[in-house]
């Protein structure tokens, strides 16, 4: 096991914590880009399709609150961890960091999304994988 790995399982939130999260994190990226009249359509449309990515990972993650269960919950926190750093840098690469409005929500939905992700404990998803999980990490 990887020491990243090890790193994301040992977090101090609860997976059901996270997992009831991404739901209203799904409905920030989709709503507030749309109702906030963004000055850049790329800023808006980028908003809204990582907001329907993040509701399509809430729903399939294999925890408790996710519907589908299909994707592990290590490959969620890697997913979430590549997005909300993307949301912190896109302003900045894409060129609208001189829009404010686009410019303070993706950072402050950014961090606020990294902050959860890292505090996060990202279990596997079933009694045996948590098991096997740990005999590796001794």
């Amino acid at each position: 096991m990887s020491g990243l790995n090890k790193l994301m399982g040992r977090g101090i939130l609860p997976p059901v914590v996270h997992g009831v999260l991404d739901y209203p994190l799904a409905a920030v990226l989709i709503v507030p880009p749309l109702v906030l009249n963004f000055d850049d359509d790329a800023a808006k449309w980028i908003a809204f399709a990582l907001g329907i990515g993040a509701a399509v990972l809430a729903v399939g993650t294999a925890w408790p609150t996710g519907i589908v269960r299909i994707i592990p919950p290590l490959l969620h926190g890697y997913v979430d961890i590549t997005v909300t750093v993307a949301l912190i840098v896109l302003p900045f690469i894409v060129g609208f960091s001189d829009h404010t409005t686009a410019l303070v929500f993706y950072l402050i939905v950014g961090a606020g999304g990294l902050g959860a992700t890292l505090v996060t404990r990202f279990e596997p998803r079933v009694p045996a994988q948590r098991e096997m999980a740990l005999r590796m990490a001794a």
